[in-house]
């Protein structure tokens, strides 16, 4: 088994996101974008995430219109 460390990871809070838990990938992360996560949402910038959404709740709408 192998593992690995964050250089900016102190008792469980990161140091690069001050204030925040270390939570690897997350906004802000050094690690985010250089690397594929096994969380989908982490391999996202957060614009494209939003977009997603409302690409999908735009579906619904039109979806629930049609049967009407």
């Amino acid at each position: 088994m192998s593992g690995w460390g964050c250089p900016h990871e102190y008792k469980g809070n990161c140091m690069h996101v001050s204030g925040q838990r270390c939570d690897p990938g997350m906004k802000g992360c050094v690690l985010a974008g250089r690397f594929k996560f096994v969380s989908e949402e982490k391999n996202f910038p957060q614009s494209v995430l939003r977009s997603m959404a409302r690409n999908r709740e735009s579906a619904k709408i039109k979806k629930a219109i049609e049967d009407l």
